[in-house]
């Protein structure tokens, strides 16, 4: 168990460090192509939109974890 790795799908319980790195893994493996927020459910179409808003209500800096 990697406790680095936060962030589970909920489909085949993939784990990883970064909820950009679910989403994608969302959208590629799942085919999944709607984007949530985890702070307030909002939903987005796409990776982009959801980072704009990340960073803007959210502040997120889209730093990666050491």
């Amino acid at each position: 168990m990697n406790i680095f790795k936060k962030f589970k799908c909920e489909i085949c319980d993939a784990k990883f460090r970064q909820q950009e790195y679910l989403m994608l893994h969302q959208q590629l493996h799942h085919g999944d192509k709607r984007y949530d927020c985890k702070e307030c459910n909002k939903f987005f179409s796409s990776m982009e939109e959801m980072r704009t808003h990340m960073q803007r209500v959210h502040s997120y800096s889209g730093t990666r974890d050491i």
